[in-house]
C-alpha cells in the first residue's frame, strides 16, 4: 500500500533538515504534513572537512540556535591563503566554524525531531516514478505518494540521477581528505587559523589544499585535504594522491594516514534545479565551485526550498517553473554566482606564475581595505558543553 504525504525529503544532511526546519518556522503544521528519508542512521559516517561559513552559521542562528552550537567545533578567525610563499589574512568574527560533521548532523537530526519532524532512518530510496499529480517514492521498506518531494542526497544521489539520466551534465569537483591526531597546542588552535594553499595549480591543480583545526569528541585534530574544482576541462588532470602525498611529506605529516575520497557535485548557472513536484538542494543543486564549501550553502537551500513550497502549496502550482529565478535572485544565488564566475576565471589560469603572483598582489590589497565583517557571535576556541535538549527552545508563532 502506498503512503501518502504532501512533502517528503530524501537526505537528512544539512539541506534536507534546514528545509524542513524553515518550514517549521513558517507553520509549525508542516510537521505533520512531511516526512525525511534517511538512508543511514545518525550519527552516521560522513567525509566532509567540517567548515561551516557565515552564510551556514547566519542560517543556523534563523533557526532559533544559539550560536556556537553546543558540541565540540573551533572558531576559524583567519582564512590564510597562501600560493609560492604569499599569504593573504582574511579576517573575521569568525570567518567560519569547524564542526565535525558526523556530530553536527546529529545535532541537526535531533533538533528537527525535537521540533516535530519525521525522520525515517535506516531506509534508502530506490526508484522514484512519475505520476501526473505527484511522485511515488520507493524506499527499501515502503512506498510513499508525495506531491512535492525534495532531493537532498547528495551528488550520488537518486535525485540528481533524475537529470542526468535526463541528458543534464554532472559537474563533479574531486576531493581527498584525512584526520590526523595533534596536541591541540598547535598555532592553527591557538591563533585560530586554517590554510588555503593554492601552490599546487602550477601542477595542474584547479583548487588547493588545507589543513584544518578541528575536534572529534572533544579530542583536538587537524583535518587535511585536497580540492579540485575541475572547472576547467581543457587542463591536464591534477594528480590529486602525489599533491596530498607531497604536502603532507613537506609538513612532515606520516604518509600512512587513512586517506579517503568523495565527488562533488557544483554550482553550475546552466544547472537544472527542479523539475514538477520535484526541487533539489545542497550537493544535489549545487555547492560553492571557488572552495567547494558545502555546509553553508546547504543550509542556505533550505530557507529557499522552504518558501517555494509554502507558496506551492498555497498557489497549488508545483511546477516549480520559478525556483531557478528565486535561486539566481536570492542572497544564496548571488553567493554562489560570484564564486562560480571567480572561480572559472582563477582557474583558467591558475597554472601561470605570472598570473597568481598579480592575483595575491590584489587579494592582499583588497583584504585590507575590505570592510571586516561584523561580530556573529562570542568567539573562542573552546565550547561551552550544554545539553542540546535546552538549546530547542519553542519559536514564537
Amino acid at each position: 500500500m502506498v503512503k501518502k504525504i504532501d512533502l517528503l525529503i530524501i537526505g537528512a544532511g544539512p539541506a534536507g533538515l534546514s528545509t524542513a526546519l524553515h518550514l517549521v518556522r513558517f507553520n509549525t503544521a508542516w510537521a505533520k504534513r512531511m516526512l525525511v528519508i534517511e538512508k543511514a542512521v545518525h550519527p552516521r559516517p560522513k567525509l566532509c572537512a567540517g567548515g561551516v561559513t557565515r552564510i551556514g552559521l547566519e542560517s543556523l542562528r534563523d533557526l532559533g540556535l544559539s550560536l556556537p552550537l553546543p558540541i565540540p567545533g573551533v572558531q576559524v578567525t583567519d582564512a590564510r591563503l597562501i600560493c609560492n610563499n604569499k599569504t593573504i589574512n582574511v579576517r573575521g568574527q569568525p570567518m567560519f566554524t569547524v564542526y565535525n560533521r558526523i556530530e553536527l548532523d546529529d545535532f541537526i537530526s535531533q533538533y528537527a525531531q525535537k521540533r516535530g519532524v519525521n525522520i525515517y532512518q535506516n531506509e534508502a530510496v530506490e526508484a522514484i516514478e512519475e505520476k501526473p499529480d505527484g511522485l511515488v517514492v520507493i524506499t527499501e521498506k515502503d512506498s510513499y505518494f508525495a506531491q512535492v518531494v525534495v532531493g537532498a542526497d547528495g551528488s550520488k544521489g537518486i535525485s540528481l540521477r533524475l537529470f542526468t539520466e535526463a541528458g543534464c551534465p554532472k559537474r563533479v569537483a574531486r576531493v581527498l581528505e584525512a584526520d590526523l591526531n595533534v596536541h591541540g597546542t598547535e598555532a592553527h588552535f591557538s591563533k585560530a587559523c586554517a590554510e588555503f594553499n593554492f601552490s599546487a595549480c602550477q601542477q595542474h591543480l584547479q583548487g588547493y589544499t588545507w589543513e584544518f583545526p578541528s575536534r572529534i569528541g572533544n579530542q583536538p585534530r587537524f583535518n587535511r585535504g585536497v580540492y579540485d574544482s575541475r572547472l576547467v576541462k581543457s587542463r591536464p588532470r591534477a594528480d590529486l594522491p602525489l599533491i596530498f602525498n607531497t604536502q603532507m611529506e613537506q609538513d612532515g605529516v606520516e604518509s600512512s594516514v587513512d586517506i579517503q575520497g568523495h565527488p562533488i557535485h557544483l554550482f553550475h548557472p546552466k544547472n537544472r534545479f527542479s523539475r514538477p513536484h520535484l526541487l533539489l538542494v545542497g550537493d544535489a543543486a549545487g555547492v560553492d565551485p571557488l572552495f567547494g564549501e558545502g555546509i553553508g550553502p546547504s543550509l542556505a537551500y533550505g530557507r529557499l526550498a522552504a518558501e517555494t513550497i509554502n507558496d506551492s502549496f498555497l498557489t497549488q502550482d508545483f511546477s516549480f517553473s520559478d525556483y531557478k529565478y528565486r535561486l539566481m535572485c536570492s542572497r544564496l544565488g548571488r553567493y554562489l554566482l560570484i564564486r562560480w564566475l571567480v572561480a572559472r576565471l582563477s582557474y583558467l589560469f591558475s597554472g601561470s606564475v605570472l598570473f597568481m603572483n598579480a592575483l595575491w598582489i590584489v587579494g592582499r590589497l583588497a583584504a585590507e581595505l575590505w570592510p571586516k565583517p561584523s561580530l556573529l557571535y562570542a568567539i573562542g576556541n573552546s565550547y561551552e558543553k550544554r545539553d542540546p535538549m535546552l538549546e530547542f527552545e519553542d519559536y514564537a508563532d
